[in-house]
């Protein structure tokens, strides 16, 4: 029998006939969708949140960190080590970052400022143009760039002034005295608060970093800080590729131990490692987890295969009796299994890259239909969910998924071929 009479007796037993079986047929074809369309959602959102937080990564810092090796000391002249860097093939920008006490009438909001210096450092790498929504992008002296969102929950707009308090300064009020016990420190100077202009407003669109960040002129944040002009706590390293910086940052790592032995630079990905490393593991498992949704469906497939053979006993009796293989009865339910995988999968990838695209009304309705909000931006640090279909991920689900379900009319298919002709021919 020719694999064009197995194909036609495969898709003529699949075909609905509005009985039972057809119903469970199309149960299973369902399942098979449901399945692939859930793992398909779940890894492009998985993929997506690693995607954008890479991004956002890379648009809030830089692609390495030059510090000193030793806990709140700074780097007293950068100015050799960010020529090294330019030798090295790469840019670089002294920074000042520290957390500081923001004050709102009686109320203090610990953020965190990086002084920079946009003039002087050019090209603009960290791109601060791009994301101010209102005001000015220049960091002049005594002015302050701040985000929505610490304006919003300040209610404070720009050309408004804020007062920020510097931790160093506030530890030199009080000391321990000889009993253990907090005093007030004498000879203390009078100390006032440092007074900002807002001149810009951000929004770099991730959670965390709008919510605690603040960007001023490095020589205010060296004000501010008590710290010497010209110094800074951090180097900020750009190179052309920051996903393939191995030799740039071996060179970088020795020139500082014979140039600078104080200091040592991390890429970005070594800042990051534990969170980039916590989205993979997560990816994968979700993926091992999911697949458990196809290989249920499979099962279903065999459920409705062997109904299946029990209904066409008497046929395949006949088609036996006619001359028909063993091997040709096992193909014709295999093939019937990789029907039910094949437009199954197909079907679910349809359904889960529709719902990927419209993720966003799906909540909006969700969120209009529960009044809950489905996302919150405090959790999950972005605006919006991200989602990002990758050609190799549905590759692989397709795949899966098709051979799992062929897989699943192997036992059906096996007990059709063992039927023998003659008994399958007096079956009632």
């Amino acid at each position: 029998m020719s694999i064009r009479t197995e194909l036609f007796l495969a898709w003529k037993y699949f075909k609905p006939k509005r009985s039972a079986v057809s119903i469970i047929t199309l149960i299973s074809v369902i399942g098979v969708a449901l399945g692939v369309a859930v793992l398909i959602v779940v890894l492009a959102v998985m993929t997506g949140f690693s995607s954008k937080m890479r991004e956002k990564l890379l648009d809030t810092t830089s692609h390495a960190q030059i510090r000193s090796k030793y806990h709140g000391y700074v780097i007293p002249n950068p100015e050799p080590i960010i020529q090294m860097v330019k030798e090295a093939g790469g840019e670089a920008m002294p920074v000042v970052i520290s957390p500081v006490l923001m004050q709102k009438d009686d109320a203090f909001i610990p953020k965190v400022i990086i002084g920079l210096d946009l003039k002087k450092d050019k090209p603009d790498k960290l791109k601060l143009q791009e994301f101010i929504s209102a005001g000015s992008g220049e960091l002049k002296r005594g002015s302050i760039i701040m985000s929505y969102l610490i304006a919003r929950n300040l209610r404070v707009g720009l050309g408004q002034k804020i007062l920020l308090h510097s931790p160093s300064n506030l530890a030199k009020l009080v000391k321990r005295g000889k009993n253990g016990k907090l005093e007030v420190a004498k000879n203390l100077e009078m100390y006032l608060p440092n007074e900002y202009e807002i001149s810009g407003i951000s929004n770099f669109n991730k959670y965390d970093f709008d919510r605690d960040f603040l960007f001023m002129h490095i020589d205010d944040a060296c004000e501010l800080l008590d710290l010497d002009l010209g110094v800074a706590s951090a180097i900020y390293v750009w190179v052309p590729d920051p996903f393939n910086m191995g030799t740039f940052m071996q060179r970088m790592k020795n020139e500082l131990a014979i140039s600078a032995p104080n200091t040592f630079i991390e890429s970005w990905k070594e800042i990051n490692g534990r969170l980039l490393g916590v989205l993979q593991v997560e990816k994968n498992m979700q993926f091992f987890l999911l697949i458990f949704i196809v290989l249920v469906a499979a099962f279903s497939i065999t459920n409705t295969l062997i109904t299946t053979v029990i209904q066409k006993t008497k046929e395949i009796g006949l088609l036996k009796a006619m001359g028909a293989s063993s091997g040709t009865i096992m193909r014709i339910f295999i093939l019937q299994g990789f029907f039910v995988g094949l437009i199954g999968t197909a079907a679910g990838m349809v359904l889960g890259s529709l719902v990927v695209e419209y993720r966003m009304l799906i909540l909006r309705t969700l969120r209009a239909v529960t009044g809950q909000e489905i996302f919150p931006a405090e959790m999950y640090y972005f605006n919006e969910l991200p989602a990002q279909i990758i050609m190799t991920d549905l590759v692989w689900i397709a795949l899966i998924s098709v051979i799992l379900c062929t897989f699943g009319g192997v036992i059906p298919a096996f007990r059709a071929a063992k039927l023998d002709p003659s008994r399958a021919l007096r079956y009632e």
